[in-house]
């Protein structure tokens, strides 16, 4: 199962060109015990149990981080815009691949206006991409505006089942959904379950609005990565760790219940799970859902993640094996009797 989320990595998905890893997902996932569909907004969902009246949305998201190029430099370089959250000092002497809006990959590196050692911070209008052209001209050729620059760097497999790449924000995501889903099913869920790999989250949320509008799920299941705070470093609240479980989001846009739920399958299971709290936005599409018409009731559940928004992003696999087994519980024993209420009057 593992080389399927290696699969995943290798597709360039940059928000606004999902269309690489969408294609991977159906290609991979499409079975006699799913229909596939997508929306106008380039969301890719995989309905299990398509009759029943009681639906679960999965979503994670299939975009990634990128620069955008938006003009040209009279030397032949790029220019870039952020395309996401980037965070710039990341590019600086990096290896890049260009992806054209033909769905070409180009190959070019990272330069920098000035001296790096005196920048006391990079602002995006510092970074450039130098692909080997001469001229203007002969960039405007081969690139056209709009194309997408994402990090070129391998992924490695670390030791005590780790892994790094970039990208893993979402991928990792994506795979727990469907893996999850095509395990529910097996364990006898009846739930209508739709397996949602939204777009645009990165930088507009379009994806996952559209998807909650469309299908109108009663529960909405966000996975998502969250930071992990177990490294030399790391500076963000909370306490989580690599290796200890999923962690579930405790605040104002999930619903209580449903963090209890799941934290009762884990324990079930005998599986670690962990907790944290954003009192308010989430920064996932939890935040999107939520806000939809006919909002679904809301459950987080993110994977520990180091460096994120790197090009080198680190993942413990056995957290990912222990949220599939976790999620496909919660799939199988909730129904459409379950109180989503917060309270009784």
């Amino acid at each position: 199962m593992k080389q399927n989320f290696l699969d995943m990595i290798s597709c360039l998905s940059p928000s606004g060109f999902e269309q690489n890893l969408q294609q991977y997902i159906s290609k991979t996932y499409k079975s006699d015990d799913n229909t596939f569909e997508v929306l106008e907004k380039g969301e890719l969902s995989a309905i299990y149990n398509k009759n029943s009246d009681f639906g679960i949305m999965l979503a994670a998201h299939a975009d990634e981080i990128s620069l955008i190029i938006d003009g040209y430099n009279s030397d032949g370089t790029l220019h870039v815009a952020k395309n996401g959250g980037i965070r710039t000092k990341l590019y600086v002497g990096c290896k890049v691949k260009v992806l054209t809006l033909k769905n070409e990959v180009l190959y070019g590196v990272m330069g920098l206006r000035g001296n790096v050692s005196a920048k006391s911070d990079i602002d995006i209008d510092d970074l450039y991409i130098d692909m080997g052209y001469n001229s203007k001209e002969e960039a405007m050729k081969f690139i056209p505006i709009g194309s997408y620059a994402v990090h070129d760097t391998d992924t490695r497999e670390l030791a005590n089942n780790r892994i790094s790449g970039r990208a893993i924000d979402d991928r990792i995501g994506d795979y727990i959904i469907h893996e999850a889903a095509k395990l529910a099913f097996q364990n006898g869920s009846k739930n209508k379950i739709i397996v949602t790999t939204t777009t645009g989250e990165e930088n507009t949320g379009r994806g996952a609005y559209q998807a909650v509008e469309h299908y109108k799920p009663q529960i909405f299941v966000a996975v998502d990565v969250t930071y992990s705070t177990d490294y030399m470093g790391a500076d963000e609240p909370g306490h989580v760790s690599l290796g200890k479980g999923g962690v579930i989001c405790n605040g104002s846009i999930p619903n209580r219940k449903l963090n209890e739920l799941l934290r009762d399958c884990a324990k079930e299971l005998n599986l670690p799970i962990q907790d944290e709290v954003f009192a308010g936005r989430t920064g996932t599409d939890a935040d999107t859902a939520y806000k939809a018409i006919e909002g679904p009731a809301i459950l987080l559940y993110s994977i520990p993640l180091r460096y994120m928004h790197s090009p080198s992003e680190v993942v413990d696999f056995n957290d990912v094996e222990n949220m599939i087994k976790v999620l496909a519980r919660f799939l199988v024993k909730i129904n459409k009797e379950f109180n989503l209420l917060p309270y009784e009057i």
